[in-house]
């Protein structure tokens, strides 16, 4: 999360949040507050009447961001893919499962938990109603940074910019070559709220309810 003068940044995890933060930090010298993928639950009172906005992206593509960055970090064995990391986080494999895929204690600990939770919910109170004001697709990033810097009176443009730290929105749409319809299906039913959001034409719905908790990133 980053608290602007006038605005709310939320970092939904796998949506180009830490290349904002970079751009953010480095450009504007404006820093994280609280904890980087904090949610709407989680904004002070004081600041709730500020503009709050944030990114979504495909859940199915979302999904196997967060799969292949851990991937390259953890190795895992030769059953560690993405079919078994979707079958493991969401059907009713047991968290022990992690270790069958070759992971340590501390990444079966994480992995089974991180950003499991629909993404929509990153949006949401602690009675579950969405208080965002805007939500832009990741897939629309290079479009809406501009709608962003004229909101926040700041500079968001990304050409030229040397900070980014996964060529930001340049898309990796060729993840879809390597996504199963099993996989995909498993997606769909864990974050049928994301796919809603995602899909419908015109501009992200705003007003929705998606149940929340304490520490949202990390929960099941």
């Amino acid at each position: 999360m980053i608290i602007f003068p006038n605005a709310v940044y939320l970092h939904i995890p796998k949506t180009g949040g830490s290349s904002f933060e970079i751009m953010c930090e480095e450009r504007h010298g404006i820093g994280i507050s609280g904890d980087q993928h904090s949610t709407a639950r989680d904004i002070p009172d004081r600041f709730r009447d500020r503009w709050i906005f944030g990114f979504i992206r495909n859940p199915v593509i979302a999904e196997y961001s967060n799969y292949r960055y851990h991937k390259y970090a953890w190795g895992g064995n030769s059953k560690f893919n993405f079919d078994s990391w979707c079958e493991w986080r969401y059907t009713d494999k047991p968290k022990e499962y992690g270790y069958e895929l070759g992971l340590n204690e501390v990444e079966v600990e994480y992995g089974y938990r991180f950003n499991v939770l629909p993404q929509a919910g990153y949006f949401c109170d602690k009675d579950g109603n969405s208080i965002a004001d805007a939500i832009y697709r990741y897939e629309d990033i290079g479009e809406a940074l501009p709608l962003i810097g004229e909101k926040l009176g700041l500079d968001c443009l990304i050409e030229g910019f040397s900070g980014m730290m996964y060529h930001w929105s340049k898309g990796a749409e060729r993840y879809r070559d390597y996504i199963s319809d099993d996989a995909a299906e498993i997606v769909r039913r864990a974050k049928g709220v994301d796919f809603m959001l995602h899909s419908l034409p015109g501009p992200v719905a705003t007003k929705f309810f998606c149940k929340t908790t304490e520490k949202y990133a990390y929960s099941r």
